[in-house]
């Protein structure tokens, strides 16, 4: 007996779509390419980390910070963040940043979704994401 899957594209672009949907509920996601989606008038950058123990990378690109908001999803709908993008700036231009180690323009970012905390320079530069987590765009 086959047993059908959806693909792991499908379901993560589904995924993608039901968070938009919570974060921008009055709002149907445009999707602009490069992972971004306009949202009434803002346009959020969405990054998407499968499912494991808590611990979830990401990265900071110049497509995140072209955006007014980047939106973290960890595994599922229930887990995520949305961040403006001065928050990311700073995280990006922090001078201990972590750097990607093929992409110099690319920052990476490790996110403990278990204690919403996010580490992103060294020597353990982290960020709280309390304020962040299930953030929508209704103020």
């Amino acid at each position: 007996m086959r047993v059908a899957y959806v693909s792991s594209k499908q379901t993560r672009d589904q995924i993608k779509l039901e968070v938009l949907g919570l974060v921008g509920p009055k709002y149907r996601p445009v999707p602009l390419g490069r992972e971004s989606y306009r949202l009434g008038d803002a346009i959020v950058h969405v990054r998407y980390c499968s499912p494991g123990k808590g611990n979830y990378k990401f990265n900071i690109n110049p497509n995140s910070l072209r955006a007014n908001y980047e939106l973290w999803i960890c595994g599922d709908v229930k887990h995520y963040y949305l961040l403006p993008t001065d928050v990311l700036r700073q995280m990006y231009e922090h001078p201990a940043a972590y750097l990607d180690n093929h992409h110099p323009e690319i920052r990476v970012v490790s996110v403990d979704a278990l204690i919403h905390r996010v580490s992103y320079a060294a020597p353990s530069i982290t960020l709280d994401l309390n304020s962040y987590f299930r953030a929508d765009l209704r103020a």
